[in-house]
């Protein structure tokens, strides 16, 4: 327990807290309890007001303003002022309910804990709490758990938690340079306030995120930054994040606001677990959404939806609405986006539809089409679509041969069926 003990004491922020903490863990190795409960609070205090002063550095108005009078009380009790004690003992006695209420440092249960280690520290160094004539007596396990709280709870922690916390965490976040893949955000949260959180910091950036992305007043508002933060926070912290992150989303799609309904699709559909774990209720609400879906990122949402099995068929007849333009924005498409890719190149009305067509979906996506995506394009164009004599479905059937699996015998003979002979590659070159 005591190499436990020594390995977080490492981790302690400021200095002059550590200290104290070495101090108490020393008193208790010694059998000292009282005394190791008493340096476990002064080491608190300590360390509460050193980051008291790092928030009022930061720029906080509300720990400025409590630095200033801890300040002003100092001078007063060194030039003899013996009534500014008064008040210097009223700060250090608030300093809990401080850090949880104006800071949002602490949670219930942190408060809790540390409002324990307060309470049998007055009894350990005041005798006049003491009902007994025998002193107070307090058990090896107790004040182990005091010092234990002490240094995860306060030590341990950076200055900024809670509201300060949050602020520096929308810098980062909505900053141009907040990385676009996945590993690299992981990486710049992990070194942020974030990356070593206490479970009501993660709460709170989770709501922070899921709750701003839709709010027109918020900084997170419709940044392209903020899903990806939400799933670099789920990889940070997992257990945490996601319960989070599914009570948000529907809460969400509850709303009904088409801008929040759009970040719990959004939500869901990069996160499995989320999607597995959502109600019925946001189920049937996201499935009408992502067919009604307008925006650029329906193709991308579609693609996730698919793979999620209560979405599955809603996700395929959402792909039968899918335009060009949102089918172009998917990266490694699967087998039904693809498809989908030569039903639109089968739609060209003209040759200048025929070659935007083939630019954006079907030439990229050549070498993925089945025998049956490439039967279904040559047999419309001889039904429908004015695919013939465009420089695009010339390229189309190139790249066939060049790049797509199928046998130049088997495509030839397609083309031969559809009455295409003249663009078979043999009689391309005998006829030059």
């Amino acid at each position: 327990m005591m190499l436990g003990f020594e390995e977080m004491v490492v981790r302690c922020v400021d200095d002059e807290a550590k200290v104290h903490i070495r101090e108490a863990v020393r008193c208790y190795e010694a059998g000292a309890y009282r005394a190791a409960i008493v340096s476990a609070h002064v080491s608190v205090c300590f360390d509460l007001i050193a980051k008291l002063r790092s928030l009022a550095s930061g720029g906080d108005q509300v720990a400025g303003t409590l630095v200033a009078k801890l300040d002003g009380l100092q001078q007063q009790q060194s030039g003899g002022n013996q009534a500014a004690i008064k008040g210097l003992l009223e700060i250090e006695r608030n300093l809990l309910e401080d850090f949880r209420d104006k800071f949002d440092f602490f949670g219930g249960q942190e408060f809790e804990e540390l409002n324990r280690l307060r309470a049998d520290r007055n009894r350990c160094a005041h005798p006049t709490f003491s009902h007994n004539t025998l002193p107070y007596a307090p058990a090896a396990e107790l004040a182990r758990l005091h010092i234990h709280s002490a240094l995860t709870y306060v030590l341990s922690q950076p200055p900024k938690q809670g509201k300060a916390a949050l602020a520096s965490l929308r810098a980062v976040i909505v900053s141009p340079y907040f990385p676009t893949a996945l590993g690299d955000a992981v990486e710049r949260l992990r070194g942020s306030e974030i990356g070593t959180a206490r479970e009501v910091l993660v709460r709170a950036f989770v709501d922070d995120l899921a709750f701003g992305w839709p709010d027109p007043a918020s900084p997170y508002y419709a940044n392209a930054n903020v899903p990806l933060a939400l799933e670099a926070t789920v990889e940070l912290h997992r257990p945490i994040a996601v319960p989070r992150l599914v009570i948000a989303v529907q809460k969400l799609a509850k709303s009904g606001v088409a801008e929040a309904v759009r970040f719990a699709g959004a939500g869901t559909v990069r996160i499995s677990e989320v999607a597995d774990q959502v109600d019925d209720a946001t189920k049937a609400t996201l499935r009408t959404w992502l067919q009604q879906e307008t925006s650029e990122n329906k193709g991308r949402a579609i693609k996730r939806a698919l793979q999620v099995g209560w979405w599955r068929d809603a996700a395929l007849q959402a792909l039968a609405t899918i335009s060009a333009d949102q089918l172009r924005a998917v990266s490694e498409p699967p087998p039904e986006m693809v498809t989908r890719a030569a039903q639109l190149f089968g739609m060209a009305t003209d040759w200048n539809d025929a070659n935007e067509l083939a630019g954006e979906v079907a030439n990229p996506l050549a070498d993925r089409f089945s025998s049956a995506d490439i039967e279904h394009v040559f047999e419309r164009s001889q039904n429908g679509a004015d695919l013939i004599g465009s420089h695009g479905f010339r390229e189309f059937i190139r790249l066939l041969y060049d790049k797509n699996p199928i046998l130049d015998a088997d495509l030839e003979t397609l083309l031969d069926a559809h009455g295409l002979t003249y663009y078979k590659r043999a009689d391309q070159i005998e006829e030059a």
